[in-house]
Order: C-alpha cells, then structure tokens, then sequence
C-alpha cells in the first residue's frame, strides 16, 4: 500500500514538473540582447526622424543578437520609443533577418521593398 501511495506522488510530482516548466521549454530568453541592442542602437532605431545607418558597436551588438528572438519580445510600451520597422530594416542591414511573416513587437514583418521598383 506505501509503495502504490509512493508511486502516486511521484507521478504527481512528475506532472507538476512538466506542466510547470512546459513555456520554458520553447522561449527563448534573450531580453539581456533586447535590452542591448535598444541601448547601442537607439539612435537608429528611435520612433521619431528618420533611420540613420548604424554605428559599429550597434551593428556588433545586432550581429551577436538573435533578432527574432529580440523582436517577438518587443513590449508595448518600448513600442512607443522605437520603431520596430527600424529595427526589421536595421537587422536586414546587418545579414540578421527577422524571418517575413514573424512578429516584431505588434508588427508583422513584410519582405523588404522590391529594389527594382522603377525601371
């Protein structure tokens, strides 16, 4: 009967485990890289003005970042300071796509404008 009453707990534990640690398992942390690539590279990426080309260390920090990862945890409110279509662009700029179709922030991320739009 304890080793039947054992056998139940731990499958409870087990189940506990799995469903609590379960979200963990498929995101991704890199806030750390959001919080640095916002940091070295506001000046392009700022909600307001127009985009200028990156600095150095902007594109070191793009090119060590995981940029769709950065954008799916854009928030809200960072929205309101930097243009996610900026930062799409400034990543395409620095051979660190954000996959079209995926999230940035709210945005979803288009294909970038045909280079032969006029002939």
């Amino acid at each position: 009967m304890a080793t039947k009453v054992a056998i139940q707990v731990m499958i409870f534990a087990l189940v506990f485990i799995m469903l609590a640690t379960h979200p963990a398992w498929g995101e991704q942390d890199c806030y750390a890289e959001k919080d640095a690539v916002i940091r070295r590279c506001m000046e392009t990426i700022i909600f307001i003005g127009d985009y200028i080309d990156p600095s150095n260390i902007c594109r070191a920090t793009v090119q060590q970042s995981d940029m769709a990862c950065v954008c799916r945890v854009i928030s809200d409110s960072e929205q309101h300071k930097i243009s996610v279509v900026k930062l799409v662009r400034l990543a395409r700029q620095c051979d660190k796509p954000v996959p079209v179709g995926s999230k940035c922030g709210t945005w979803t991320v288009t294909p970038p404008p045909s280079q032969s739009a006029h002939p």
